[in-house]
């Protein structure tokens, strides 16, 4: 199987010298080259034995490691769909929109804003809940950290805000469809109660931060608006700032009291039977794809280090007055690398 022919086992004779110097004469480097790529090919497949029993006992044992050792993680689901704040309060005012909308001003829809449609809805939400002030109050609110982190020993290094963020954050994530608009959120967690507690706190603080800031930007701009009163001599307009005026305090007690507010609730959280990670399947799949390059790497490096050695070793011992004429074969021009190749190049008689 060497190529080089030099490991010591055969000595050629005077005729197979002859042979392989005509084999020489005629091979080409793309020829050589593929004489070499076939010699590594024969040295992998003398070796299937060694390569099929790693790949598969290490995939399969870790794929059964997988399976029936490591902690099982289940991933609740809750699906929602954004709504704009001025989209739900009209609905819950009902023909109160049509208040502002006679008024004909710019003033109006100033303090409106326009509606923002779901993408940015969804993105604006999924922001707020992977911020570490809200991850930070969510914890605080409903004290889980003993549930995040688990019982912990006195020795143990003290988690800090940011790490508890951070763990938290690596179980949530969220998942938007374009063609619905509906938002899909996700929380991770060995326990498949803890995971669908824990996601229903999610929404929950949401809804909860978002109606605080609706309402405190409904008391501001009703304050604000109050100061134009009194500083206006139009009689006409301090109509219209008190129209204002009563459509933002409507808007800071309907967004108080309604519950489908900023989203509503497609499906609340829900965790399937099956646990989501790990994938018994694919960790074994990887593991095997890795072992076998592995096993093939190590394999191929052996054979290059010991045929290194040997030319090496062949070079110290031979003789200073040696002719340098004559270039010396290149390893691999032999029969023993791949015979019917080698024949194949010779020239017909």
């Amino acid at each position: 199987m060497d190529p080089s022919g030099s490991d010591g086992h055969s000595t050629p004779s005077a005729g197979g010298d002859a042979a392989g110097a005509g084999a020489h004469a005629h091979l080409t480097d793309a020829q050589h080259a593929t004489l070499q790529l076939l010699y590594y090919v024969e040295l992998l497949r003398s070796r299937w034995i060694l390569i099929a029993s790693l790949t598969i006992g290490i995939g399969l044992g870790y794929g059964l490691y997988t399976k029936f050792l490591t902690v099982k993680w289940y991933r609740a689901q809750a699906t929602v769909t954004p709504v704009s704040p001025e989209q739900g309060l009209s609905m819950g005012s009902g023909g109160a929109g049509d208040m502002v909308d006679g008024l004909g001003g710019g003033i109006a829809s100033i303090l409106e804003g326009g509606s923002a449609d779901t993408v940015t809805l969804a993105e604006r939400y999924t922001a707020i809940m992977n911020s570490y002030a809200f991850t930070t109050d969510l914890v605080n609110k409903y004290h889980l950290e003993h549930n995040i982190v688990g019982v912990r020993s006195k020795n143990a290094p003290t988690v800090t805000k940011w790490s508890m963020h951070t763990m938290i954050a690596d179980r949530f994530s969220t998942e938007y469809d374009y063609k619905s608009g509906n938002l899909t959120l996700y929380f991770m967690d060995p326990s498949p109660a803890e995971a669908q507690r824990v996601l229903g706190f999610y929404l929950d603080s949401l809804r909860d931060k978002l109606r605080n800031e609706e309402v405190q930007a409904g008391a501001s701009a009703a304050a604000s608006l109050q100061e134009e009163v009194r500083k206006s001599s139009d009689a006409l307009l301090q109509t219209q700032l008190y129209e204002l005026m009563a459509r933002q305090i409507q808007r800071e007690k309907i967004a108080a009291v309604q519950s489908d507010f900023a989203f509503k609730v497609v499906e609340p959280p829900v965790v399937p039977d099956n646990y989501f990670e790990p994938k018994a399947r694919h960790n074994a799949t990887l593991a095997a794809s890795i072992t076998f390059a592995l096993v093939c790497i190590w394999i191929l490096a052996s054979d290059f280090i010991r045929r290194a050695k040997a030319q090496l070793a062949a070079i110290n011992q031979a003789p200073a007055d040696a002719p340098i004429d004559d270039p010396a074969p290149r390893p691999g021009d032999s029969e023993e690398v791949h015979p019917r190749f080698v024949r194949n190049l010779r020239p017909k008689a």
